[in-house]
């Protein structure tokens, strides 16, 4: 079987070059967010692109690096992306649908347009790394989020000035399983 080229070269990158993101770029890197799969087509996510630095500082003002860290070990190298795009879900969007289940549904379809975005910059030699450190409550506060739009995530991008670093994934083997929990489909 053929694999695909950017998701074995995909990596998360923490330092960019100081080269813009054009427009049209952006535009290609949202549609691709924009085709991906969701419960009932309901397509939830919402991007909100950040590029200008006082905005930028507000971002980083709503990270931290670490449970135990706190709120006060802000992620600063996020300001080196000339993008940073906010990952939002927009509950309600899903819900008119589905009710209450839907919300469990939401953040697993912004999840696959943040992949096909993820993908779709790797094979264009664009940069990124997937920010899950954020205080919800003062994203929602600081870019005016309404109560049915969650914030899932960051996703600052742009070209890489460092090699990504690819950590340790574990193979198909440790985490599939036969017809039961823990009884191994591929066997060694």
């Amino acid at each position: 079987m053929k694999k695909i080229d950017a998701i074995y070269k995909r990596s998360s990158v923490r330092q960019f070059q100081d080269i813009p993101i054009s427009d049209e770029q952006l535009y290609s890197i949202l549609e691709a967010g924009t085709l991906a799969p969701s419960s009932g087509n309901m397509q939830p996510w919402e991007f909100i692109v950040i590029k200008e630095p006082p905005y930028k500082e507000k971002v980083v003002s709503c990270t931290f690096s670490g449970f135990y860290a706190g709120t006060s070990n802000y992620q600063q190298w996020i300001k080196s992306a000339p993008v940073i795009l906010i990952i939002c879900a927009n509950k309600k969007r899903t819900a008119a649908r589905y009710g209450n289940l839907g919300y469990k549904w939401v953040p697993l379809d912004v999840a696959n347009a943040v992949q096909n975005m993820i993908l779709t910059m790797t094979q264009n030699g664009i940069s990124c790394c997937w920010v899950g450190g954020i205080d919800e409550n003062k994203i929602r506060e600081s870019f005016r989020l309404p109560e049915y739009v969650q914030p899932i995530g960051l996703l600052p991008l742009g070209y890489a000035t460092e090699e990504g670093q690819t950590k340790y994934k574990m193979p198909p083997e440790f985490v599939t399983h036969s017809h039961r929990y823990n009884e191994p489909y591929f066997k060694s």
